[in-house]
């Protein structure tokens, strides 16, 4: 493979490496929150984070959708003609087009152009949901996924190392209030001290 194609597909694959992350953690926030004491309806600095992560996610969108971003589908197919690499250039430039035209229906590029670019308050709310966000990115990994295999390129494992990572603090509170609980009781009903033991079977 050309060292410039290499040089640009890799540059793709850190920006969707990044889009997985922000997916998953925008859907643990969202679902795997939803009935713990802290969630996206009732701490503001989770809801801060949510916004923080979904304004990345579509400035993102737009990098690699766009005609003459540097590692944008587009650009990587231009470079590629002019270096004569042998791909199937019909079928790349059908799926970036139907990934465009998916990209135009939403409210992505308002949302990108108005509020994410120019802070533009004037345009009426635009609302973006998690469902239209997580079919966006899902298809753009798998157009990525596409381009490896005609750039004959390793298909690229995305982990949920970032997304678990940030499931251990929660979980480390809820183990915390569950120890919390048990201690008061325990005090309630005069105890001095409590089993090790006793403790363990209280937070599993």
């Amino acid at each position: 493979m050309e060292k410039e194609i290499e040089y640009r597909l890799f540059g793709l694959e850190s920006i969707i490496d990044g889009l997985h992350h922000n997916l998953k953690l925008m859907e643990y926030i969202s679902y795997g929150l939803h009935k713990e004491t802290f969630n996206l309806f009732n701490n503001l600095g989770l809801y801060w984070i949510w916004a923080l992560i979904m304004g990345n996610q579509i400035i993102d969108f737009y990098k690699v959708i766009a005609m003459n971003d540097k590692f944008s589908f587009y650009k990587i197919i231009n470079i590629s003609r002019d270096l004569k690499c042998e791909i199937s250039y019909e079928l790349l430039e059908k799926k970036i087009a139907e990934l465009k035209d998916m990209y135009d229906k939403t409210d992505f590029e308002m949302v990108r152009s108005k509020y994410l670019a120019h802070q533009d308050l004037r345009v009426p709310e635009t609302k973006i949901d998690l469902r239209t966000i997580k079919s966006f990115t899902e298809n753009i990994i798998e157009l990525f996924r596409i381009f490896s295999e005609e750039f004959k390129r390793e298909r690229t494992k995305f982990s949920n190392d970032v997304v678990n990572s940030f499931k251990e603090i929660f979980d480390t509170v809820d183990e915390y209030e569950k120890v919390k609980a048990f201690l008061m009781v325990a005090e309630m009903n005069g105890q001095d001290t409590v089993e090790i033991s006793k403790i363990d079977e209280s937070i599993k």
